[in-house]
């Protein structure tokens, strides 16, 4: 525990002098500290110490700071406290004091201690430190960031600052001081462990697996036995398309560390990449445990794939809306096992999947996320995730129907969109997205600018249209004067999705990266392209140019890492072919 290593450490400066007929025995109970590993003996010293002068500043503060370590709090508690009464102006007292409030799970009081600490000696690193914990554990990372920088100032050996100090120098996208600091140290120390691997995390973040791969090598050559490494390491590998390798990190890492979630979690993912399902699926369930999903309102018993006969299941949706509407393919399945099928969708799929699931009751959720009565009022005997399906209906490849479609969008307003759409003249009408995700979904590896679509754009007869879903009016605008090309853009479809789903279905192609207009595209059945990196998210698999999701979709893989150019081209010289 962090806490453990640093109690001995921030008691080192600072103490008053004690008495000269004192000082001979703290020395020698110090001595006999640091030679037994049982604290009992040294214990028993300071309270001799304590014993024979109560007023004892520095004794009380030794003994405390062991009672601690042995996990006596209580009888720490007391002597730190009567150390901060004798001697109000001793930071060290007020750290070791906020130490045991830390260790009591008193992060308010621990924290008021370590400021009081820091008033009195503002240079004070165990005080910095342990506060900068404080803060970045509740979510105050500016100020730990701070208070992790002053403690490094002065303490830089402190036992996990540098990994601290580079997570939120990473959480900032402050990339080049976490590489600055890093390479200070390597500078002087070349096999520092923990400064390899932080500048391995650096350029993993920075998406630039080939470089972040030495230091994270160097690193396990120096201790393979670091679960933490093992499963970033497994990562990188797989960014690079070495997927044995990675399943063999991750799996070394969960030999060292079995409750790891990560490195179980990011070994579902490579198994899941290259279309294992039977052992990729069960640990996909990790997914359900993550902070970020809300809790449900109303829970009912899950189900776990049991005789579904004469029962009314509740599928609920969940992550984003490309995963909702893949996951969305295993629906027929779940109505026709159920008496009856209960889907809860996100508001921008209500009317969509209403329409295309007749058979089953769909509703959004309100704000509130309270159920509506009339589902309460019908009784629900299960329930069950949607991302939850395919464990029991997609455990093998064979298991995904050939489909042309299982989304049906509006056909009056698709036959609208088709007239629309005939106004721009003749020649293909090819919508284009070119780019997805978010920061923490790998938007800077999925996504390219619109200006290195330049050869796809200057095919002639074709007609481009918008299916960027953010705010894409300046870029269209720059395309146009750069290159001459016009892309028609629609604000409708972007404020229902319905009406981009009818446009879809109207489109002769779409062209896009790895987003949600895939998944939508594929989901109606339409002939869809997707321009997918070298080794993509786990829906697109690890090779070939087909999805199993989707028969209508082809893929268009980078055939090394972050090599965009050749599948432009490629995409290119197919779109030539059928224009």
């Amino acid at each position: 525990m962090i806490l453990g290593r640093l109690l001995r450490r921030i008691y080192d400066g600072g103490v008053p002098v004690p008495p000269p007929q004192i000082a001979a025995q703290i020395e020698q109970a110090s001595t006999n500290l640091a030679l037994k590993p049982d604290l009992s003996d040294a214990c028993g010293h300071y309270e001799k110490l304590v014993e024979i002068d109560p007023g004892d500043v520095a004794a009380r503060h030794k003994l405390g700071t062991l009672l601690a370590q042995n996990g006596n709090l209580v009888a720490a508690a007391e002597h730190l406290d009567h150390a901060v009464v004798l001697a109000p102006e001793f930071a060290d007292a007020h750290a070791a004091r906020g130490n045991l409030w830390l260790l009591q799970h008193n992060d308010q009081a621990a924290a008021a201690s370590y400021r009081h600490a820091l008033r009195l000696d503002d240079k004070h690193p165990g005080a910095h430190f342990n506060l900068g914990l404080i803060l970045h554990n509740s979510g105050a990372h500016a100020e730990a960031l701070q208070h992790y920088e002053a403690a490094y100032a002065v303490s830089p050996d402190i036992h996990d600052l540098l990994k601290n100090l580079t997570l939120l120098n990473i959480e900032f996208e402050r990339y080049d001081a976490a590489q600055s600091l890093l390479q200070e140290v390597l500078t002087r120390l070349p096999s520092h462990f923990d400064a390899l691997k932080c500048m391995g995390l650096v350029m993993q973040k920075l998406h630039r697996p080939r470089e972040a791969l030495p230091y994270y090598e160097h690193a396990r050559s120096l201790n393979a036995a670091d679960a933490e490494l093992l499963n970033n390491l497994g990562i990188v590998y797989q960014d690079l398309g070495r997927l044995e390798e990675a399943l063999d990190s991750y799996n070394a890492a969960i030999s060292l560390k079995p409750d790891f979630p990560l490195a179980i979690w990011h070994r579902s993912l490579a198994y899941l990449l290259r279309q294992d399902f039977v052992r990729g699926w069960p640990d996909y369930e990790l997914r359900l445990v993550s902070l970020d999903l809300p809790k449900r309102t109303v829970d009912f018993p899950r189900w776990n794939g049991g005789d579904l006969s004469g029962k009314r299941l509740l599928v609920y949706g969940e992550q984003g809306l490309g995963d909702e509407i893949m996951f969305a393919s295993c629906l027929p399945h779940a109505v026709a096992a159920s008496e009856h099928c209960v889907i809860e969708c996100s508001p921008k799929l209500e009317s969509l999947f209403r329409r295309s699931f007749p058979d089953a009751s769909v509703y959004s959720l309100s704000q509130d996320k309270a159920l509506p009565r009339d589902v309460l009022d019908q009784g629900i005997d299960a329930q069950v995730p949607i991302g939850s399906l395919p464990m029991h209906f997609r455990r093998t490849v064979t298991d995904f129907p050939t489909h042309h479609g299982y989304l049906q969008a509006d056909a009056t307003s698709v036959a609208a969109w088709r007239t629309r759409l005939a106004k721009l003249g003749p020649g293909l009408k090819v919508g284009i997205s070119w780019q997805g995700g978010t920061a923490k979904t790998r938007r800077a590896v999925r996504s390219l600018p619109l200006t290195k679509w330049a050869p796809i754009l200057r095919v002639p007869n074709v007609h481009y249209v918008d299916l960027q879903y953010t705010d894409s009016q300046a870029e269209l605008a720059a395309l146009e004067a750069s290159l001459g090309v016009h892309v028609h853009s629609w604000q409708d479809t972007k404020d229902n999705y319905d009406e981009n789903a009818a446009m879809i279905a109207a489109l002769d192609l779409v062209i896009s990266v790895c987003t949600a207009v895939i998944h939508l595209g594929g989901a109606l059945g339409r002939p869809v392209w997707v321009m997918a990196p070298f080794s993509p998210e786990w829906r697109y698999g690890i090779a070939g140019d087909a999805m199993p999701w989707y028969p209508s979709v082809r893929v268009f893989r980078q055939p090394v890492y972050s090599d965009w150019d050749a599948v432009i081209c490629n995409v290119a010289r197919s779109l030539k072919e059928i224009a």
